[in-house]
């Protein structure tokens, strides 16, 4: 298969009748390819939001150190490769498609011998897997996809796991409450390894936490426990000092925005130092110190432009709304800002729209290019529910086209919000080859 036909064939995997079946499937599947996830350590991150973030940390941090690394994160905001990165670079397409004809013919096998063909994200956690250990990888850095107890990357048996901020998303398939989703998170505590937690904004979540690594004998590491000092935030950047447990760990800068990003890279720096104890690998505060400073994640409270001022950020559940939300009071006080809105049908876009409708002065309802998506017209209605007057406008270059022409005229900031696959394809509009906007 050439790269087309290996990201088709991944992508449409329902149509062999893949069947989540736990974690037997792709056990199975990685068994056939030799076990690949054995041939590197691993930290493996899940949460509701700031998993994404918390990666892009550890890797950068990782990589300062000297170490060979592997990044598996999910979705994708532009190209497909972007899942799988060795040593902070993209995967090359060629070579994605000499690992998933591998995969694909694992996957086959296991067919014809009357057993189910692994699901879309079976396949691309094998992909991810095989890929690592055939480059080298010493250690990978792994987000989970939607839940953890039964995420295929749940078959790794990690030196490190990271619980980020857990709230109500994706509540079909993983809870209808704080108390469920967080017991799902957790089952990527593993008996007796380490597990470091975000500050939840849930005190529900944090017992269920507790109480997962209680019965595992999986030493706790809470990022709650640290003495945090912002010193500095703004569109340049943030700075902050940490104390963790008596120990003085000095002044940190990432260019990151939104004050959330300070937790999440505490969070990145307190797993920093517990993997450090392992043994294996030794990381240095210097090293840390410049891989947050370096750390870049696109579509995350992201400036691509600042005449005028337009962010694009993933905000797409109710706790990223109200990050975003928490963001824009500190620049645009007067809410006079212009969104650029759409979301996908799996989404609480009630809860979205209730947040952000006040903190802002003009919406253009648009919608992602995804076929789960909601249309512009349903996103409207929602935003007019909470005291808007939205545009509709479905075309996703003519909604931008229009915000661009709000902001420009009445100088104030646009944002792009309400889902990833929106910000992915905003940003190929706006930023192109060279990146610049203007």
């Amino acid at each position: 298969m050439n790269y087309l036909e290996s990201v088709q064939y991944v992508e449409n995997a329902n149509l062999f009748g893949a069947e989540k079946k736990g974690l037997a499937n792709i056990r199975e599947l990685l068994a056939r390819l030799g076990d690949p996830q054995q041939r590197f350590q691993a930290i493996h991150v899940a949460g509701t939001n700031g998993k994404g973030s918390v990666c892009a940390y550890l890797d950068a941090i990782l990589r300062e150190q000297g170490i060979r690394t592997g990044l598996f994160t999910s979705p994708y905001l532009e190209r497909f490769t972007e899942r799988i990165r060795i040593d902070g670079k993209e995967m090359e397409e060629q070579a994605f498609a000499q690992v998933c004809s591998r995969v694909r013919a694992a996957a086959e096998a296991m067919v014809a011998d009357g057993m189910t063909h692994p699901t879309f994200f079976e396949l691309v956690t094998a992909c991810g897997f095989l890929a690592f250990a055939e480059s080298g990888v010493q250690v990978a850095v792994v987000e989970t996809g939607l839940g953890g107890r039964l995420d295929a990357t749940n078959v790794l048996l990690p030196s490190l796991t990271v619980i980020t901020a857990i709230g109500l998303d994706h509540t079909k398939v993983l809870g209808e409450t704080v108390e469920e989703i967080a017991r799902e998170k957790a089952g990527i505590i593993k008996p007796g390894v380490p597990v470091v937690i975000y500050p939840q904004p849930f005190d529900e979540a944090y017992v269920e936490l507790l109480c997962a690594a209680r019965d595992r004998e999986a030493p706790v590491y809470a990022v709650r426990d640290a003495a945090i000092l912002v010193e500095s935030s703004g569109l340049e950047g943030q700075r902050f000092s940490m104390n963790f447990q008596g120990m003085e760990l000095g002044r940190f800068e990432i260019a990151l925005l939104g004050r959330y990003q300070v937790l999440n890279c505490a969070t990145a720096i307190l797993a920093s130092l517990v993997f450090s104890q392992q043994g294996t690998f030794t990381l240095s505060l210097e090293a840390i110190r410049k891989g947050v400073c370096q750390t870049r994640w696109p579509g995350r409270l992201e400036v691509v432009s600042r005449a005028p001022l337009v962010m694009l950020d993933g905000a797409h559940n109710p706790q990223g709304a109200g990050q975003l939300a928490e963001t824009l009071d500190a620049i645009t006080p007067n809410h006079d800002a212009v969104l650029v809105v759409g979301a996908v049908r799996t989404k609480d876009v009630d809860q979205v729209a209730r947040i952000l409708a006040p903190k802002v002065r003009h919406v253009v309802a648009t919608e992602p290019p995804i076929g789960k998506a909601l249309t512009a017209r349903e996103t409207a209605d929602a935003f007019r529910a909470h005291g808007t007057q939205p545009m509709v406008q479905p075309d996703v270059h003519a909604a931008v086209s229009a915000g661009l022409a709000i902001a420009r005229g009445q100088k104030c900031p646009l944002v792009v919000a309400g889902s990833l696959y929106l910000v992915g394809a905003v940003r190929r509009y706006l930023c192109g080859a060279d990146g610049d906007t203007e």
